[in-house]
């Protein structure tokens, strides 16, 4: 007769650990937004996320919190919200690694309280909910779809969408819209997403107006407003990089001929100082940029700034740098084999790897 196995005993589940969860509520009167943080003690472990406690907020504490959500799988991009201090997806981010920090997630430790509001740069409806519609309008501008015309390519290879597949990947959950600096000084800047939004459709060999396109990107409110801060990069949870494709939109806009605009105009200056000086000169970079009658507007700038010794020589001679000819090697590199931003070809010039 075989002998028994002892089964060995369940081992009791931890002990529910608890954060407070601090959100700004709000609600509309009229026309008037009143707003005002309420706390709620929540109990996690280490598989909670934010979208998860938030649901048991409404489930257990107060059922009029009120906040957008639908895959929980990170694919849809409805639970966008500002979380202790990014813009971030509260199904993708777990409560844990809010309080302890997760270096790998570029999250910072936060301690014992998670703060949580809408999203920033749209208009506040209810507590956690922003009204989406200029977000997708200024998508909508864009005429988010392939034309037919004259520059369709008649041959269309597998490797001529890597650039398309990667904008692609935007779920327009507005985390990126929401963290632009641009957006807090220009309401009326197109944002990133609806410029990735955009590249999409100018890297695509199937789109026919590639030209006009570039064109209106280049004119106010389009490519040449973006700071170049890099929120938006770390904002996306999907990894589309939204400023990367503005800085080629940039590069293709130049090379169609839009060089008429400021951002343009500087841009080229810039380069040109560099490949030839090694430095950027300041002072003729804004001469580039504004033309004669610009600069003079920009004398009481220019007074304030020489008061603080902030006004750079603008004879180039005087800052010289060292390994001047290395940077010509690169820039002559670049002339004989110019790179296409469209693809993700190997740099073999100076520096490469």
């Amino acid at each position: 007769m075989q002998a028994a196995v002892a089964k060995t005993p369940a081992k009791a589940p931890p002990a529910a650990r608890k954060v407070t969860f601090r959100i700004l509520r709000g609600t509309l009167v009229g026309d008037q937004l009143t707003q005002k943080n309420q706390d709620f003690e929540v109990p996690y472990d280490d598989s909670t996320t934010v979208l998860g406690a938030l649901e048991w907020v409404k489930g257990e504490l107060d059922g009029s919190l009120t906040f957008r959500r639908s895959c929980r799988a990170s694919i849809c991009g409805s639970c966008g919200m500002y979380i202790n201090g990014r813009s971030r997806l509260a199904c993708k981010t777990k409560v844990k690694d809010l309080i302890y920090g997760n270096e790998a997630k570029n999250i910072a430790a936060g301690g014992e309280v998670v703060v949580i509001s809408p999203q920033l740069n749209q208009p506040v409806l209810k507590d956690l909910v922003v009204d989406i519609h200029p977000f997708y309008e200024k998508v909508e501008v864009l005429k988010p779809y392939v034309q037919d015309g004259p520059e369709k390519e008649a041959h269309v290879t597998k490797d001529s969408f890597s650039q398309v597949n990667m904008v692609s990947n935007c779920i327009m959950c507005g985390n990126c819209y929401s963290d632009c600096t641009a957006m807090v000084e220009n309401p009326s800047f197109l944002g990133p997403a609806a410029l990735a939004k955009a590249y999409r459709f100018v890297a695509d060999p199937r789109e026919g107006d590639k030209t006009d396109r570039l064109k209106a990107l280049s004119e106010d409110n389009g490519v040449w407003d973006c700071t170049r801060c890099g929120m938006c990069i770390d904002a996306c949870p999907k990894g589309v990089a939204p400023m990367e494709a503005i800085v080629k939109l940039r590069a293709l806009a130049i090379e169609a001929g839009n060089t008429h605009v400021k951002g343009a105009k500087k841009s080229m200056g810039l380069k040109g100082e560099i490949a030839t000086w090694g430095v950027v000169n300041e002072p003729l970079m804004m001469l580039n940029a504004l033309g004669p009658i610009g600069v003079l507007g920009q004398l009481g700038n220019a007074l304030n700034l020489m008061k603080k010794g902030k006004v750079p020589s603008p004879l180039p001679f005087e800052h010289r740098p060292e390994g001047l000819a290395e940077v010509k090697a690169i820039y002559k590199e670049l002339e004989e084999n110019p790179l296409d931003v469209r693809t993700r070809a190997e740099d073999s010039g100076p520096g490469a790897g």
